[in-house]
């Protein structure tokens, strides 16, 4: 009651989104990988998206890549191919690149170019979409940056909270702060995790997109000082 309570009133401290994200969507034709800020992102660099998963029962994981063919610039709707009949969530990994901040402003390349940089970064995106559907929906899929659902949002009670938990790197993240939002507008609500790194989101109507956000020491600390991550997760009501 207390968690519930307290992420209610974070709730309505409402704020921007200010950073560039990836989260899915459901599209008549699949599923569609949508990269920028909520209410006005756009379709994802292809040749930056290089994972988008789902996994089907008693089939193993299921690329929905696969079947696109080459000449998009963006990523088109990916379709759900029979394979992936019943699963329950499609999960994607999004390699923005690496970044360094100078005096110019900042560029898109390692510090290998630029060893005098102020700040350098490895950007990577991580993106879940919870489908509804008969099967159990699981845990986690073993992104470096995850918000993993540990109910089903399409078996919630009406008015029942959802309870989510971050994960970095396979653990419970602390204090994470999360956004809750639409992926229709720029508004967004704040709350915290608490010590387990678990919240409640509150109920609301259509789509919810939440994200997350972490930088780390960085994997490749010759190619840049840190990882910067990000996470979303969507699903309906």
């Amino acid at each position: 009651m207390k968690t519930l309570l307290a992420c209610t009133l974070a709730l309505l401290a409402a704020a921007p989104a200010l950073a560039h994200d990836l989260w899915l969507e459901p599209d008549p034709a699949g599923v569609r990988a949508i990269y920028g800020h909520a209410g006005e992102g756009g379709g994802a660099d292809r040749y930056r998206l290089f994972e988008v998963n789902v996994q089907a029962a008693g089939k193993g994981t299921v690329s929905l890549l696969d079947a696109v063919k080459p000449g998009y610039d963006t990523m088109p709707p990916l379709a759900l191919p029979p394979a992936a009949d019943g699963a329950r969530v499609v999960a994607a990994r999004y390699d923005g690149g690496f970044w360094v901040k100078t005096a110019m402003g900042s560029r898109n390349t390692s510090r290998l170019n630029v060893p005098d940089a102020q700040e350098s970064r490895w950007s990577l995106k991580f993106a879940k979409l919870v489908l509804p559907g008969a099967q159990a929906l699981g845990g986690a899929v073993g992104h470096r940056l995850e918000i993993v659902p540990l109910a089903d949002p399409y078996r919630l009670k009406a008015g029942e909270p959802l309870k989510v938990r971050v994960d970095l790197d396979g653990k419970p993240l602390p204090g994470a702060a999360i956004t809750v939002g639409d992926p229709k507008s720029e508004q967004t609500a704040k709350l915290e995790a608490d010590g387990a790194g678990i919240a409640e989101i509150a109920a609301r109507p259509g789509l919810t997109l939440l994200g997350v956000s972490r930088k780390v020491p960085g994997s490749a600390p010759q190619l840049a000082a840190e990882d910067a991550l990000a996470a979303t997760l969507a699903f309906g009501r």
